[in-house]
């Protein structure tokens, strides 16, 4: 699947930002775009947790492969260290 640039941008700007809530304990720092979700957050004894949450159920269905899953590529310090079209 290759996104045209105006799609990505579109996606990139509707992006959202969830931040811990004190109230409600369960919840964890995350990044909402695409109708998927992104957290990251610092675990005691763990160190920095990343989670990639991909079945909201409200991805777009242009955003989704034809076999059912969607493209992802993970970078850290710029290298890419996992991807799967």
């Amino acid at each position: 699947m290759r996104l045209s640039k105006r799609r990505a941008t579109t996606l990139n700007q509707r992006a959202r930002f969830l931040h811990q809530h004190r109230k409600q304990r369960g919840t964890l720092p995350c990044l909402e775009t695409g109708g998927t979700q992104v957290y990251a957050y610092w675990s005691c004894g763990e160190g920095l947790v990343v989670s990639v949450h991909l079945d909201t159920g409200e991805v777009p269905g242009d955003l989704i492969s034809p076999d059912g899953t969607i493209p992802i590529r993970i970078t850290v310090n710029g290298d890419c260290v996992f991807q799967e079209d």
